[in-house]
């Protein structure tokens, strides 16, 4: 039984941060195994290289997505701290507005361009087809789109909650 106060994650964080985990695993593996081979063999497989240049990518997104679920992304907290509570839940609905719109568009995006290699049927590393290494792109902006998208109402309702608290006295 958890505490009380405490937060479980989902089923869907932990999926994401044990994949998060075995990726940075596979890639520590990989680029140590790499340089074993060549220092000690003065061998490296051709397909060392590509697969560790997509494991950065793939890690890179997931920890994107990460950022986003736990609103770790980046963001200039500076101004938010320099503005009024109402002011402040202004800025950030428009904030997360915009970035579940710019996220939407992106997944719209590459979503189309994974679809064109598809069907140009382009092949990478050990006769992976390309777009099954790119699904990454529309599938974490799609994610992440949405996680923005969930976070409008609350903000719309601390921006209303402003907006009626602004004529009360301190």
């Amino acid at each position: 039984m958890d505490e009380p106060g405490t937060h479980r994650p989902s089923v869907l964080a932990r999926l994401e941060d044990g994949v998060l985990v075995a990726m940075v695993t596979v890639l520590l593996l990989v680029s140590f195994g790499q340089i074993l081979l060549r220092n000690l063999f003065q061998v490296t497989p051709l397909w060392i290289e590509p697969l560790a240049r997509h494991l950065v990518m793939w890690t890179g997104f997931l920890g994107a997505l990460a950022a986003t679920r736990e609103g770790r992304h980046i963001r200039i907290d500076a101004v938010l701290r320099l503005l009024p509570p109402l002011g402040r839940a202004a800025a950030l609905l428009l904030s997360g507005a915009v970035s579940a719109l710019t996220c939407g568009v992106l997944a719209w995006v590459a979503f189309g361009f994974v679809a064109d290699e598809r069907r140009y049927g382009a092949v990478g590393f050990l006769d992976l087809p390309t777009w099954i290494l790119q699904v990454i792109f529309p599938a974490c902006f799609a994610l992440m789109a949405c996680r923005y998208a969930s976070g409008l109402a609350p903000q719309a309702r601390d921006l209303a909650r402003q907006w009626t608290r602004r004529g009360e006295p301190s």
